[in-house]
């Protein structure tokens, strides 16, 4: 069989790179087509990547925990009956930076070396991988001594040169590279920032009822948690509000069919946004189901890229960690987000003037403001306490 190349992935527009985890299989070991490889972590989760020819594992480029750009070159499949030559120069083949063709030169000009050898032009012998990951880390390719073909500089000579940057620096100071999933949190929450003319409304809600109800359902077998009962009531009020589970395109709003709400979940990583499909569809206890079933994939990286796309709203909680309340960040191109705060114990005046304690919990409605506006927040926020105190 012809060498077989498998790549990193590109599993959307976003993916710039992504991480390998996991080599599931070693080198020189049989693979038949479809079995899995290895396993990688993208911008959103970790997958698994599967071969995609039957054949030997000839030979893996990069090691676990090694960040790859996407569509790069990381492992060769061929018969077993290859020459290691052959595989070398496939794999340099496949990695090859095209020189520059040299000039037409008249009779008896002296005929000077390629410009990627010549002294003193600035022009430097590195792979494709190399030049893009010294660009990432800062690394000037000048100061680097190159172990390749001819001295070009490969992966490893840079990867050295970061450590030995790491071990110069002061004690004191820790330089971390941001992880493919933090590289993405950046990069959507400064489009968010730049682009979305984005404000907030609060609310507090009375959320007495609701504690006396989530009681009942626990005794009922039912575990739903306050969180739960917000996410049944938001995909209830949500239908009511099309530009809220929208998104905004240009100068048009597309609105969502189907009411797919994220709810975010926070790891040590970074954070994940499961969609909950459906959600108006579902009861409270399906939802509390689903609910858990997501957020344990997420705490676990087991969750599948499938089920972080498509949400048409969003719903983030920070109560549990004692937030009274916060304004989420809009997660574009969607048109809203809605921020739970804590509930909190306070006394309040009833309409005879007596004093009595109520359960508090405050919600904060952010939404781009060329898609909505103050009235249609402040009406969702009103029905939502509306559907939650009558729970």
């Amino acid at each position: 069989m012809a060498l077989t190349k498998v790549v990193m992935p590109k599993t959307g527009a976003e993916m710039e790179e992504g991480r390998i985890m996991a080599w599931r299989r070693s080198e020189g070991e049989r693979v038949r087509k479809g079995e899995v490889l290895l396993e990688i972590e993208t911008d959103k989760a970790i997958m698994e990547v599967e071969s995609p020819e039957s054949g030997i594992l000839l030979k893996r480029l990069h090691a676990e925990g090694q960040t790859v750009p996407a569509t790069c070159l990381i492992a060769v499949l061929g018969d077993g009956s290859e020459a290691a030559e052959q595989i070398g120069e496939f794999i340099q083949s496949e990695d090859a930076t095209p020189l520059p063709q040299p000039r037409p030169v008249s009779a008896g000009t002296e005929i000077l070396p390629p410009p990627s050898t010549l002294p003193g032009t600035g022009r430097i012998k590195a792979s494709p991988l190399a030049r893009r990951l010294a660009e990432e880390k800062g690394i000037d390719l000048a100061s680097i001594e190159g172990t390749g073909p001819d001295g070009r500089i490969e992966k490893e000579d840079v990867l050295r040169a970061v450590d030995r940057r790491a071990a110069a620096a002061p004690s004191s100071d820790l330089v971390v590279p941001l992880s493919p999933m933090r590289r993405a949190i950046a990069r959507r929450v400064a489009q968010s920032n730049q682009e979305v003319p984005a404000f907030s409304v609060t609310l507090s809600l009375d959320m007495t009822g609701a504690l006396s109800r989530k009681k009942e359902l626990q005794a009922a077998g039912i575990l739903a948690s306050i969180n739960d009962l917000v996410v049944f009531g938001v995909s209830r009020v949500l239908a009511s509000y099309p530009d809220l589970n929208a998104e905004f395109k240009g100068d048009s709003i597309l609105r969502h069919s189907d009411i797919n709400l994220g709810i975010v979940v926070g790891t040590e990583e970074g954070l994940y946004v499961p969609v909950i499909r459906a959600a108006d569809k579902l009861s409270l206890g399906e939802i509390a189901a689903e609910t858990e079933r997501l957020t344990t994939l997420a705490q676990r990286k087991a969750i599948t890229e499938k089920a972080l796309t498509g949400g048409t709203f969003t719903i983030s909680n920070l109560g549990m960690y004692g937030v009274d309340s916060f304004n989420a960040v809009i997660l574009p191109p969607q048109t809203g987000i809605l921020s739970v705060g804590s509930i909190v114990e306070k006394p309040v005046r009833g309409k005879n003037g007596e004093l009595f304690w109520s359960s508090a919990m405050s919600v904060t409605l952010t939404v781009d403001h060329r898609a909505v506006d103050g009235l249609t927040a402040a009406k969702f926020l009103s029905d939502l306490k509306s559907l939650l105190q009558a729970l």
